[in-house]
């Protein structure tokens, strides 16, 4: 119980202590390094995997820890860069609520559409990828590849297959 607490406890230290983030540039605030963004949200995504089972009510198998993962490491770095723009902070309020309804907790309107629930999960996904492809034509930000919007729309990709593999 003790190390679920301490793990949480320092995800959401990591996650919320990150205060000098910014979605694109940002200006007026100093910027949190792509390496830094991307270490917090893997190693979260890590802890996620493996700490998932322990919390969750469902038995969960190795793809659905992996989605889990996934949704976790999309969530983090949506909250990070949320933190100075509001459209991704909603983008992480999603991913929150579906990783819960999905994996940790029973809630029975969930359980009853299973599947309109991950279709959802797919929409909202894919609109979440669009819009980034909108605001980033050429999946760039300052004139450089912007690592930190590939590999969370990777993640989000992984996100739309696995949840169509379970559909099948």
């Amino acid at each position: 119980m003790k190390l679920r607490f301490f793990s949480l406890l320092a995800i959401c230290l990591a996650t919320f202590s990150s205060g000098m983030a910014s979605a694109d540039g940002g200006g007026h605030k100093q910027v949190m390094p792509d390496e830094n963004i991307i270490g917090i949200s893997l190693l979260a995504s890590i802890v996620a995997y493996f700490m998932i089972s322990k919390v969750s009510k469902f038995s969960l198998n190795n793809e659905d820890k992996l989605a889990f993962s996934l949704v976790v490491f999309t969530f983090v770095v949506h909250a990070i860069l949320g933190i100075d723009d509001l459209k991704l902070l909603a983008g992480a309020a999603g991913f929150l609520a579906f990783g819960v309804a999905f994996f940790v907790m029973e809630i029975p309107f969930v359980e009853k559409s299973k599947t309109m629930f991950s279709y959802l999960l797919i929409i909202y996904t894919l609109a979440i990828i669009i819009f980034y492809l909108y605001q980033h034509p050429d999946l760039t930000k300052n004139g450089s590849y912007d690592s930190v919007g590939i590999l969370t729309k990777i993640s989000e990709i992984g996100i739309i297959a696995l949840t169509l593999r379970k559909l099948n």
